[in-house]
Parts: C-alpha cells; structure tokens; sequence
C-alpha cells in the first residue's frame, strides 16, 4: 500500500515543483501540551483502510477547536479525500494549531502547506532516510513550522537520531499492512523521549488511552469522525 501512495506523491510533486506559493497570511500557532489527556483531533474523510467515514462539516470543527489541542487535516486527495484548500478552510476556523497530515517527501509539499496555514507538517521516519529526514525537517523549521516526526518499528529510531525533534508520534498502524498494534505503540514510547509523545491511530476508548500512559497526546480521527455526537466522546476521552 505505502508504495501505491508514494507512487502518486511523486506525480504531484511533479506538478508542484516550480509552482510559486502565495505568502502565509495567518501567523504561527505553536502546539502546546498541559497536564492530562491532549487530544490532536483528525478530519479525515475516508482512508484506505476503512474506506469512506464522515463528511467534515462547521459544526465538527466548532467541536474539535472546543475540546482538542490541535486538528490533523488529511491533505491527500487521492486515498483520503482531502485537499490543501480544506487545510486552509480549517485554518481560518480555528485558533487552534493544524497538522498538514500527509505523506511529505518533497520541499515543495511543505511550501504549500505552509502557504495554506499549516502550524506543523508531519514526517514520516518509514518513508525518508535519515539525511532525507533531516534535511526535510529543518527545512520546515526554518519556514517556522514545527514537525511530528512518526516512527512505527524501533529501527526506525536511528533514523531520528540528533533531531531532538519536540513532537514524536508513534503510529500503532503498519504502514505496509494496515494492520493495528497497540502493543507496539506501548513497547515504542519506552524507547523514545519528547517533550510531546503522540501516540497515533486505533484509539478507540478512555482505557486505549490509559493503556498508552506514557504518551501525552493521542492524536484520534476514525473514532471521532464515526462519532453522531463527536462532543460526547470527547468528554468521555477527557474526563471532562
């Protein structure tokens, strides 16, 4: 599956490069952490994995910006239905810091999720070897962009090794299966230390999140966005 989704990256890409962004309106709004659960609440309108899921609507980012820390928005058109001119629709609704959600490999995505509003783009440790990697996350700092580097498999760590990235998120979902493993995510976050731990995918109740103590934020889309009432699994993931 990953190798379909870079294949159609790299089309992009190609039509993107040369491409002269608009300059970024909005200022930066850093993500910021407190004590208990913090929750990076996702849009995503469908995935390969669960096929189509919700449509985003106001009111699902009036109650996102209510309750999360930060909101994920999926930019992939072709496997997620999401656009960059969602990310900027989202941006302008919302105080809160967005996550460019995509499977970034090229300078030229982060230029244009930062001319969009991102606050933070994610980067995939799977996807990038270790100078690719670096090279890609300081490039986005230097925009004034923060990253979530993801890591799914231990030997991926070397690849992080000297970021000292603020954002590390360990996704439960294999990349190459789509299977879930929670336990993984649980066996990674001993591994790994950040100032923010994101666990990421198949968090489905209070007790994942118990389950996944070592992290501080829980980056949840599927569940929220299968949600008739998303406030009121809010306030059940919260405590609150």
């Amino acid at each position: 599956m990953i190798d379909a989704i870079l294949a159609t990256k790299r089309k992009e890409i190609e039509r993107l490069k040369g491409r002269r962004f608009p300059p970024r309106e909005k200022p930066f709004i850093p993500l910021a952490f407190g004590d208990g659960v913090n929750i990076i609440a996702e849009l995503k309108r469908r995935s390969p994995s669960a096929g189509a899921i919700a449509e985003i609507d106001e009111e699902r980012i009036a109650v996102y910006s209510r309750y999360a820390k930060g909101i994920s928005v999926l930019t992939d058109k072709t496997w997620f239905s999401g656009s960059f001119d969602l990310l900027e629709e989202v941006a302008g609704k919302t105080r809160l810091p967005i996550l460019c959600k995509d499977f970034i490999i090229d300078e030229s995505q982060i230029d244009l999720a930062c001319s969009k509003g991102a606050d933070i783009v994610l980067l995939i440790a799977r996807i990038l070897d270790k100078e690719r990697l670096k090279t890609l996350y300081l490039y986005a700092r230097e925009l004034g962009l923060n990253c979530l580097v993801e890591i799914h498999r231990k030997e991926e760590i070397d690849r992080i090794d000297g970021l000292q990235p603020e954002i590390i998120g360990v996704n439960a979902r294999d990349l190459d299966t789509l299977r879930i493993d929670l336990g993984s995510v649980e066996e990674m976050l001993s591994c790994v230390d950040a100032p923010m731990r994101i666990a990421e995918s198949g968090i489905k109740s209070r007790r994942d999140i118990e389950r996944l103590g070592r992290a501080n934020g829980f980056l949840i889309g599927e569940t929220l966005m299968r949600a008739k009432e998303p406030e009121a699994v809010f306030r059940e993931l919260l405590y609150v």
